[in-house]
């Protein structure tokens, strides 16, 4: 059974450069994402902070870390294209 964009490979064309670049910042966010949750957490309960606070403390961390990762990993995969 082919695989999944192997019609592509078959004329000898592979994702464009603008492919490559969204999903370099597709992953990127998605780590940022993750970071962000990670030391948002640990820093909004070093904070003290607690409810409505300490959401809105670690979804601001998060969407702040998903955006520069990812940022800088499309500035990446737009050098190497």
């Amino acid at each position: 059974m082919p695989s999944v964009g192997s019609h592509m490979q078959q004329y000898g064309q592979g994702p464009s450069c603008w492919d490559r670049i969204k999903l370099g910042f597709g992953i990127g966010f998605a780590v940022g994402i993750s970071a962000g949750a990670l030391f948002g957490t640990f820093a909004s309960l070093r904070m003290g902070l607690r409810g409505r606070e300490f959401v809105g403390q670690v979804g601001k961390t998060m969407m702040q870390s998903g955006g520069t990762f990812g940022v800088f990993m499309s500035i990446g995969t737009g050098i190497r294209c």
